[in-house]
């Protein structure tokens, strides 16, 4: 099951590896000039923990009900603050109803990086459980995903 996850996060980026907005479903006010992606290791620390920022922020019904994947990029910028850029939500629950952007930007903290940093995040939830992966670009991997 999860490599089947894996691959299908990894056919979704390989259709979009052009554009600064890796996926369709595209927020604005984040600032895009100048930023590197995560390559080969995990360059940019979470100082909050991202699924818990979730679940808090979520309403009850949501953390309850909500089952797929939902995938993320989010720029880090130099002061460790976070601006979501762009999703593609295959969860159950619709996007306006997730609140993301809101959540995101205003709740998920990072220590600072050494330059503004694009991080793709993966969530597949499961009912009880929930998995997160983050997920790498560089020339000789193509899309992949980064172990700690």
């Amino acid at each position: 099951m999860k490599n089947k996850v894996l691959i299908y996060i990894l056919l979704a980026f390989s259709l979009n590896t052009f554009a600064q907005d890796i996926f369709e479903k595209k927020f604005e006010n984040c600032d895009t000039e100048k930023f590197v992606m995560e390559s080969n290791t995990i360059s940019v620390k979470q100082k909050t923990d991202f699924v818990n920022i979730l679940a808090t922020n979520f309403d009850k019904k949501t953390v309850k009900e909500i089952r797929g994947l939902l995938s993320l990029q989010v720029i880090v910028n130099e002061e460790g603050g976070s601006c979501l850029l762009s999703i593609d939500n295959e969860t159950n629950i619709r996007t306006e109803d997730l609140n993301l952007k809101m959540i995101i930007d205003n709740e998920v903290k990072w220590y600072k990086p050494k330059e503004k940093t694009s991080v793709i995040l993966a969530i597949k939830f499961y009912g009880n459980e929930v998995e997160l992966k983050r997920i790498g670009l560089s020339s000789e991997k193509g899309f992949h995903e980064l172990i700690d």
